[in-house]
């Protein structure tokens, strides 16, 4: 687990003190993202077309992943589809949490994978093996992060031009990985779907812009609190997503993020009624992940406040005592 206190300059002694930590600054229980992925979630489920790239969409960005066919030596072309579901979503706050490790040499890329399961271990992810076990479908979706491709589009105005101006289109393409060390067979295994008789890499290696975007563009969340919800991937989502969104709305303001914004986000193309049916449950799990959370459930989507950083700090202390939070959030009548 890395002790990322240095990095995330939170707190000093005295702070510490006043929240009752009981366990020295380097036991800071913290986890980390990039937060390009708290605004445009992964595909939530294995899409049913695995090598079209996957797209979503509003009237301002556009996420593209890409999947790759790859010839290994010997001829045989290898199909890597898109990566989906918690489990890459977990993988991603992986990296970067190795990454903002203080104890990491500056410009180091290199991600020693065994320390991966570990890690998991800490969110309730159980190494359980088998055809279906979680470390199999870990290993699967480790495997579509490194090939994958990723490329956003972005729409806005042009920075310090009148509003009237003429807006820019900004785009971003990248992977997550430039290389890595696999056994001789193990691709072959992924290729015939024997997931579970491949060793897990010796290694990853960052492509240079993701290292420099985890180490500089990353943002804090509990690792306690992904242990809630690190089964579900829209309870990721949303509960990354707040973490990103509510510390930057002023005190004063609130925002409305409707369930059409969030379905071009994080959904699947269902219509607000559908959406609203099918993640409910996810929904809730993710304020519930989040009690410090100043977020209403109304009919028209999530009505969002300032909520103070200060109060989620408590959840990354162990051993500090503190009252249950009690959950901010209610429900409109019409929603239920």
């Amino acid at each position: 687990m890395a002790s990322p206190h240095e990095q995330l300059l939170l707190w000093d002694k005295k702070e510490l003190d006043a929240l009752g930590a009981r366990e020295p600054a380097d036991a800071i229980d913290v986890s980390f993202l990039h937060k390009s992925f708290c605004v445009a979630g992964l595909p939530l489920r294995a899409p049913r077309m695995p090598m079209k790239p996957w797209t979503r969409n509003d009237e301002h960005f556009a996420l593209t992943v890409s999947p790759q066919s790859v010839m290994l030596p010997g001829g045989r072309m290898i199909d890597i589809g898109v990566p989906f579901g918690p489990k890459a979503r977990l993988l991603a706050v992986w990296m970067a949490t190795e990454v903002k490790d203080p104890n990491r040499a500056a410009g180091d890329r290199w991600l020693e994978i065994g320390k991966v399961t570990s890690w998991l271990r800490s969110i309730g992810i159980a190494p359980v093996t088998g055809r279906n076990g979680n470390l199999n479908a870990v290993k699967e979706q480790l495997v579509r992060l490194s090939f994958s491709h990723f490329t956003m589009i972005m729409k806005g105005p042009t920075v310090g031009a009148p509003p009237e101006s003429d807006s820019h289109t900004l785009f971003k393409s990248d992977k997550l990985i430039d290389g890595g060390v696999f056994r001789d067979e193990d691709l072959q295994l992924y290729a015939d779907g024997a997931h579970g008789q491949m060793a897990w890499p010796k290694g990853l290696l960052l492509t240079s812009k993701a290292y420099d975007r985890f180490s500089h563009h990353a943002i804090p969340v509990p690792t306690a609190r992904l242990a809630m919800i690190a089964h579900s991937a829209m309870a990721l989502d949303i509960f990354m997503f707040l973490c990103y969104r509510l510390p930057l709305l002023s005190p004063q303001e609130d925002e409305l993020v409707t369930w059409r914004q969030l379905i071009a986000h994080f959904g699947n193309g269902e219509a607000p009624s559908k959406f609203k049916e099918t993640f409910a449950t996810s929904i809730r799990s993710a304020l519930d992940a989040y009690p410090e959370a100043r977020v209403d459930i109304v009919n028209e989507g999530l009505r969002m406040r300032y909520s103070d950083p200060a109060d989620l700090k408590r959840a990354f202390v162990p051993g500090a005592k503190f009252p249950k939070p009690i959950p901010h959030w209610i429900e409109d009548p019409k929603m239920s």
